[in-house]
């Protein structure tokens, strides 16, 4: 059975340019089609699933432009589950109970994900604070843009320290309750008085510095913290055809604290290749091509990005600046693997710096026969 994901506008069944009308519309239609509760057939669960993830991706701009542009690769990359549905999950259940299946969203996305789905866990996890998030910067080859590419990159976690197990102490030193803020970490101080009110300031305690106690040998492994900064490998998809300064997100893979984690956000930089500039998913090759071969014509071997030579026909009398172009040997479209760009041939005259005595007569003669011809 095959593993690859159908297109979102085909299990819709609208066309690429569809009006967000027409997405909501064909949703609705195949909802009522294929909703669990009504048709019973072993495969309509699977069905209603996939064009509720459709319809989720689809009726959202951001996440329709990214899928336009790098297929399931990019959202992959960039969006949990969660993540995906959030954006639509009202606007699913709307469209559930308009068609007569009532307060039935949450129980269908339990249904679906299990119990510990929750659209909007999100939010919360931010409100509760924990691990920040991450950027770093990764460079890649063309040759990486053509095939795709799984790398790893290091992300920082703050882990609790093995040495003091956490408390910040030195294995058998003694930790004493501050005397000054009472275990507190605060300390209020009186900064105006008058007879109907009372200012007071709450600030730090300055003897434990916030913490509440003091501690007679701090960890050395930690210097009192308890907790270290330790790095961790996390697995990144590069999707085929992405494009130079492409920011991918990657949900709860950034910074671990708390046991909380923030966002990997990786900036994927294309490097300039040494025989191939970009032009979208087209690749440009200035070939350089003897003088000679441009007026009499010939054949020149040309390089490929996937690998091996592709033998070009150069026609008597080609021009400088002439393009040819080589169909599907360019970079993917759009994420597609079988849809490529093209592989433009740009021709450049190719000037030897010396030639012999020999060729230089030959070269006279010729300029002295081409006195009268007419370009």
């Amino acid at each position: 059975m095959s593993t690859e994901k159908p297109d979102y506008y085909e299990v819709l069944g609208v066309p690429r340019n569809a009006s967000k009308e027409e997405i909501k519309q064909a949703y609705r239609r195949l909802a009522l089609k294929y909703h669990p509760d009504r048709n019973k057939s072993p495969d309509a669960e699977e069905k209603f699933k996939l064009i509720s993830e459709a319809y989720a991706v689809l009726s959202d701009d951001e996440k329709r432009k990214i899928y336009d542009m790098y297929g399931h690769a990019g959202l992959e990359g960039k969006y949990t589950k969660e993540d995906i549905f959030r954006h639509a999950k009202v606007d699913i259940d709307e469209i559930l109970r308009d068609i007569g299946f009532g307060f039935d969203i949450d129980r269908i996305f339990e249904r679906f994900f299990g119990s510990s789905f929750d659209p909007f866990r999100f939010f919360s996890e931010r409100d509760r604070g924990g691990g920040r998030d991450v950027t770093v910067s990764v460079d890649i080859t063309l040759e990486d843009v053509l095939k795709g590419k799984n790398i790893e990159v290091e992300v920082p976690s703050i882990v609790t320290c093995n040495v003091c197990k956490g408390s910040g102490a030195m294995p058998n030193s003694r930790i004493r309750v501050c005397s000054i803020c009472n275990g507190t970490g605060q300390v209020k101080r009186v900064i105006e008085q008058s007879r109907f009110s009372t200012f007071v300031s709450i600030e730090p305690c300055n003897a434990c510095n916030g913490k509440g106690n003091i501690i007679d040998k701090p960890c050395n492994a930690c210097n009192g913290s308890g907790r270290v900064r330790r790095f961790r490998r996390v697995s990144v998809s590069i999707p085929q055809g992405i494009e130079d300064n492409t920011v991918l997100r990657i949900p709860y893979e950034g910074e671990y604290d708390h046991g909380y984690k923030g966002d990997l956000y990786v900036n994927v930089r294309v490097k300039e290749h040494p025989l191939f500039k970009r032009s979208n998913s087209n690749i440009i090759y200035e070939a350089k091509v003897p003088f000679t071969k441009l007026i009499l014509g010939g054949e020149i071997r040309v390089p490929l990005l996937d690998g091996g030579y592709y033998t070009l026909t150069i026609p008597k009398g080609t021009q400088p600046d002439t393009i040819f172009t080589i169909k599907g040997k360019g970079l993917p479209k759009h994420g597609y693997t079988r849809e490529r760009g093209d592989q433009l041939v740009k021709i450049a005259v190719s000037i030897p710096k010396y030639i012999n005595e020999k060729q230089r007569r030959l070269l006279e003669e010729f300029e002295r026969e081409m006195r009268d011809y007419e370009y």
